[in-house]
Order: structure tokens, then sequence, then C-alpha cells
């Protein structure tokens, strides 16, 4: 039984070694110009950072503009990328600073539109009550929370890659989410009792 959960874990290591190295064969013909590399290279990121966005600013427009910035500015840095191992932490921070920068244009936040279906079940118009009042509560927070909460708990990286993305000590990172969260909760507790 040992022997099968070897092979299994290196079967596993085989195939994310596999992963990274097409990674970094997209990275290095994308940095020589094409293009479709580039697209490749990014396809399984979008969603993900799109969602991230959204969080981020607030509203769809926005997070779509912001991608579409981070795409850019990604192609037009791609070459300045020391390690093509770790292109998605690398577009990651580059997304999240893009969608700051439309908040902060904005000057304000707007309310976070979740748009989750649910099963037509008794309980699925609670549950969508109950996610327009998490919701709220998330839009009501500032920048920073809203950008750790969503590294910590949407992108589920770990602390030292939030730490690396957003340049602060793990510890920082650590009590920064766990006071995020504690207003947060506060924020949806008053969205209960209005």
């Amino acid at each position: 039984m040992q022997t099968a959960m070897v092979d299994l874990n290196d079967s596993e290591d085989r195939v994310h070694e596999e992963g990274s190295r097409a990674s970094v064969d997209l990275v290095e013909q994308a940095v020589r110009g094409d293009r479709l590399a580039f697209d490749r290279l990014v396809e399984p990121h979008l969603v993900v950072a799109l969602g991230a966005a959204r969080l981020i600013t607030g509203n769809e427009s926005d997070a779509a503009d912001a991608v579409q910035d981070a795409l850019l500015s990604s192609w037009q840095a791609l070459d300045r990328l020391r390690d093509p191992k770790v292109f998605a932490a690398w577009f990651r921070r580059i997304v999240i600073r893009s969608a700051t920068r439309f908040v902060r244009r904005r000057g304000h936040l707007v309310e976070l539109n979740l748009e989750i279906e649910t099963p037509d079940a008794p309980d699925s118009l609670e549950r969508e009550f109950d996610l327009r009042q998490l919701g709220r509560a998330f839009g009501r927070l500032d920048q920073k929370d809203r950008i750790l909460l969503t590294l910590h708990h949407y992108w589920c990286l770990p602390v030292a890659e939030s730490a690396q993305i957003l340049g602060l000590p793990e510890g920082t990172v650590r009590s920064r989410v766990h006071h995020a969260l504690r207003r947060l909760r506060a924020g949806y507790d008053a969205e209960v009792r209005l």
C-alpha cells in the first residue's frame, strides 16, 4: 500500500513539473513576441483574475478594465519577469495593483454585486438575502481589507505569498487578515440588524 502512495505522489510531482515546464516555455515564447503563447499563458488565470478584480473594485465594468490593464501591463513587462516559474504569482500581483488603481481613480467603493446561482430551494431566498448583506458589508470595507480578504479567501493564497505580493511581513498579513475579518463580521452584523 505504501508503494502505491509513493507512485501516486511521484505521478503528481511529474504532472506539476510538466505543467511548470509548459508555463516556462510559454513565457519564453511570449517574451520573443508570440501573442498566442501569451494568450495560452494567461487564459487559465483570467476567470479568477476577473473575480478578484471585481471583489476589489466592486463592479463588473471596472473589474474588466482592471484585468485588461493588467493584461497589457504584463505583456509589456514580461521580459522583466526574472523567474518564469512564478508567472501566476507575478500576474496576480499585477491584477491587484491594477484593480487598486481603478478604485483610487474612482475615489469611492460601490456595492459588491454577488451574482451566485443558487438552487430554487426553500432557503434560496434567504441565502440570496444573506449574500447581499455580506456583499454590502464587504463593499464598505476599505480597499486594504478588500485586497487582503481577496488574496486570502478568494485566491486562497498562503500567507507567505500574500505577504510577498503586498510587500509586508507575514506576521503583519496574518494580523491584518484577522482584523479585516473582524471588521467584515461587524459590518455583516450591522447589516443583519437593519
